[in-house]
């Protein structure tokens, strides 16, 4: 893939723990890091649950395989110019050299 064709901002956030003044910890969701990937629409599913509908949209992002190896599974994507993050689902080597694959399910 050409460098061209990653043309996707994504912010990885992780989870991070500070002190607080009393000696406890804090847990927030923090920016981690930004990379650039190759988005595509997978699509999306409509689900009753509990009485509740929600909507589950799947992408998937194609990224430079060096990248891909300071992402966890625990990790949270947020997509420049959109609303909403996704949750990393699965992290596999592309067919393609030094790609690395990563599937994203947003839960809105």
């Amino acid at each position: 893939m050409q460098a061209g064709n990653l043309n996707t901002r994504v912010t990885i956030k992780r989870l991070s723990e500070t002190s607080d003044s009393y000696g406890g910890t804090v847990s927030t969701i923090a920016d981690y890091s930004t990379i650039w990937a190759n988005k595509k629409e997978l699509g999306g599913e409509v689900k009753n649950e509990n009485g509740q509908r929600t909507l589950y949209n799947d992408i998937e992002l194609t990224v430079r395989k060096k990248t891909a190896e300071n992402i966890r599974h625990d990790d949270v994507l947020q997509i420049e110019s959109q609303t909403g993050t996704y949750r990393v689902t699965e992290i596999f080597d592309s067919k393609q050299d030094f790609m690395t694959t990563i599937r994203a399910t947003k839960i809105a």
